[in-house]
């Protein structure tokens, strides 16, 4: 691992600082008494204890409700309207998460949150789809594409492993000591 000086690091806080930046989360499926539940938790509560070190100003998961459509993709197409209602192109950038996105590492992952807290957009929404995946839509309205895998994950997993690799990305971005 490279080490920088007090300098450069202080450097990137403070443009990390003036470059706020909203993370949501827009996931199909709700985390209601299950095991993801207190994982979940341990995230959110661990990225919003160092949000404003690391220029975020505002992180939520916004759960759209499973459809009960009987068709798959009828499911992913009502899916994505729910989903779509929460983006606005024009303000935040857009990742899918899908099986088929390209895999990404996590000092990749900490220089885009460093790259898009430094855009215009100060939007950035992480989409999980339902258990079918993602219509086709939302990967045409998608800005990016991303995996966490190449395997078939549940979706609710696919969350806790984004939410740790977002903490993640932060603690690198800030230096923290959880990352090494």
């Amino acid at each position: 691992m490279k080490k920088y000086g007090l300098r450069t690091w202080l450097l990137t806080i403070k443009r990390v600082w003036e470059h706020k930046l909203n993370i949501n989360i827009l996931a199909v499926g709700k985390v209601l008494n299950s095991p993801y539940n207190s994982i979940s938790d341990h995230y959110i509560k661990n990225i919003l204890s160092i949000s404003k070190r690391s220029g975020i100003t505002n992180f939520t998961i916004n759960e759209i409700e499973k459809s009960k459509e009987k068709d798959a993709e009828l499911r992913k197409l009502r899916e994505f309207n729910s989903l779509a209602k929460k983006l606005d192109p024009q303000k935040s950038i857009n990742i899918l998460l899908d099986e088929r996105g390209k895999l990404i590492s996590s000092t990749k992952l900490k220089s885009m949150l460093y790259e898009y807290q430094l855009s215009s957009k100060k939007n950035l929404n992480f989409i999980i789809g339902g258990p079918d995946g993602a219509s086709r839509k939302m990967r045409e309205v998608a800005n990016e594409n991303i995996s966490v895998s190449k395997m078939t994950l549940p979706h609710l997993l696919v969350r806790i492993l984004l939410l740790e690799q977002i903490y993640r990305a932060l603690t690198i971005l800030i230096n923290h000591p959880y990352h090494k």
